[in-house]
């Protein structure tokens, strides 16, 4: 198995500590007006949490093999453990988030993505109202709801996973929905309804209808023009539904999980070009915008990235129905999903691991330690945790974070030629 070793810094980390400095300068005169004059503050937080992640000097793990005739030890920094800017530390958010759906959340039935999207004329609400998506996020789960019920003849109860995504290709501003829905119902002798959505135009309409009326109701929109969108033809709403998940297929539920909340970029698509401060993006060839290749400014590039982090506190996945939060509570004691897969996910108690006399201070539970390791392994096939010599277990023995501590021990591994001042290519995070 490859060793594990620390990801290095990686090129978004570049730009931002290279040009946020003078995007922040610039930022009132230049993008205040489209983005808001107080998003700065939010921007500024999330970045310079960023920017810590991976940095040694900010604290360190001490991790030791287990084996009393092995010596091998090395040191890990801390992540910063947040969405959307970070691509590692979103990425393992991000399985685990597709663990839990699949193994929590979504019973063993058939399911089905849709993605709404709603047209250009109205993206600006979208952005300048980062609060719309939640009520939005309602509308659509009611209309499912109304056909199933409609559908059935009788009341029944269904589920949806609703995740709202502000970004489409090369960062663009594209708000749409991605929504894994429960395609039927359970009724009240809890008896599963088999009711695929057939005719998606008949849905884009009522969703149509619907997010206008909404908007209208809200004052956002004059009424000539509502009623004026109403007419068009074309009207830009769209629902596609083409992605089956089947009641068996647990893969097909863990890659589509992982997909309604990826990262806005994939660093594998961006060139920095540090002597003139230029990024370019290069995705696959888009037939609408004809192109493949964008150039940018990086202060340019930073707006359009960071226009994606979502307010503080504001949760950009929903669930609803059978997979609230109060009916996953009630199933968990009278077991009435139980014959469709569901279990319950109360967590087990766990000791608090204390680390050995003499280290800095106590060790995170031993679940969460796992979890990193896991999903170190799951990603790279790489476990952090097993001596790559002698194949014993290692385990955390330290969390350093007084500064003086953590300077000794970084100018001893610069004298040694340790990690990371080896010079090493590596491959893991």
């Amino acid at each position: 198995m490859p060793v594990y070793t620390p990801r290095e810094q990686n090129v978004i980390q570049k730009i931002l500590k290279k040009h946020f400095s003078d995007f922040e300068e610039q930022y009132d005169d230049h993008y205040a007006k489209e983005y808001g004059n107080y998003r700065i503050i939010r921007i500024k937080e999330t970045v310079e949490k960023f920017l810590e992640c991976g940095d040694y000097t900010k604290g360190i793990a001490r991790i030791k093999c287990t084996n009393p005739d092995c010596d091998h030890e090395y040191f890990r920094p801390f992540s910063c453990k947040s969405w959307y800017l970070c691509p590692s530390c979103h990425q393992k958010r991000l399985l685990l988030l597709a663990e839990h759906l699949s193994e929590n959340v979504l019973l063993n039935l058939p399911h089905r993505q849709l993605v709404l999207s709603v047209p250009k004329a109205l993206r600006i609400y979208f952005k300048n109202d980062r609060n719309l998506f939640a009520d939005v996020s309602k509308i659509i789960f009611s209309i499912i709801n109304d056909y199933y019920n409609e559908a059935a003849k009788t009341t029944v109860k269904t589920g949806a996973v609703i995740s709202y995504q502000s970004f489409g290709d090369m960062v663009r501003s594209n708000p749409h929905y991605h929504c894994i829905i429960l395609e039927g119902g359970i009724d009240d002798k809890g008896c599963f309804h088999y009711l695929p959505i057939k005719d998606t135009s008949q849905l884009a309409e009522v969703f149509r209808r619907r997010v206008i009326k909404y908007l209208d109701d809200k004052g956002l929109l004059e009424r000539s023009f509502a009623l004026n969108l109403l007419s068009w033809k074309h009207s830009g709403f769209s629902v596609d539904n083409s992605i089956k998940i089947p009641a068996s297929s647990k893969a097909a539920r863990v890659n589509l999980s992982q997909y309604i909340a990826r990262h806005p970029v994939s660093l594998k698509k961006i060139l920095y070009v540090k002597e003139n401060g230029t990024v370019i993006y290069k995705t696959k060839y888009n037939e609408y915008w004809g192109e493949n290749i964008k150039v940018f400014k990086a202060i340019d590039f930073i707006a359009e990235l960071t226009r994606h982090i979502p307010p503080k506190h504001k949760h950009l996945i929903r669930y609803y129905g059978l997979y609230s939060s109060r009916t996953k509570g009630k199933a968990n004691k009278d077991g009435s999903l139980t014959q469709f897969g569901y279990k319950s996910n109360a967590a087990e108690d766990v000791k608090h691991e204390q680390f050995p006399k003499g280290t800095t201070e106590t060790a995170s539970r031993k679940a969460s330690r796992q979890s990193w390791a896991r999903l170190i392994q799951k990603v790279y096939e790489v476990d952090p945790l097993i001596c790559p010599k002698c194949s014993h277990k290692m385990r955390i023995v330290a969390i350093i974070t007084e500064p003086s501590e953590v300077n000794k021990i970084l100018e001893c591994l610069k004298r040694n030629h340790a990690p990371p001042f080896d010079k090493v290519v590596t491959k893991a995070s």
